[in-house]
């Protein structure tokens, strides 16, 4: 991948197609497949992207090309398996960063709802991860709130 990765808060069709070795027209046809990607219009009709969506991008190439699922596979794993979609935005930052992601084969889950450990009170540490009172997927998720706040905390600035 070019310099420019990681330096920009919006890349434009061009560039994230150079960053992520595909065409410009497979992404736009992306977007209407699959409803996780959804970049932001600017000017009218171009599109901004930003290190989520090339995150999710680089996660669709992924498993269409070396798991080689269907789009409809493609589809259905990514609306049953939501923390899939966070994990790729982390692994779009870590990419920014100069980190190496982890593993496909061990993707972040988030916690249902009714197991996002709802007795738990401020101060006190969960079962999950005594250390630090946070399991890793929790970890993993504010990271990705953490991003896009600063992202548009970047933009009112």
């Amino acid at each position: 991948m070019k310099s420019s990765w990681g330096t920009k808060l919006y890349y434009s069709i061009g560039e994230v197609a150079e960053l992520t070795e595909l065409q410009p027209y497979t992404l736009r046809a992306w977007e209407k497949e699959f409803s996780a990607l959804r970049p932001r219009r600017v000017r009218g009709k171009n599109r901004a992207y930003r290190e989520r969506d090339i995150g999710i991008i680089l996660l669709i190439k992924r498993l269409l090309h070396e798991e080689r699922y269907s789009t409809r596979g493609v589809r259905q794993k990514l609306k049953n398996e939501p923390g899939l979609i966070a994990a790729a935005a982390g692994d779009a930052a870590a990419l920014t960063r100069g980190e190496k992601p982890p593993a496909p084969s061990s993707p972040v889950r988030l916690p249902s709802a009714e197991s996002a450990v709802p007795h738990a009170t401020f101060g006190q540490p969960s079962d999950e991860a005594p250390e630090s009172g946070m399991s890793e997927q929790m970890k993993a998720c504010l990271q990705g709130v953490k991003q896009d706040l600063e992202e548009v905390l970047a933009l009112l600035t």
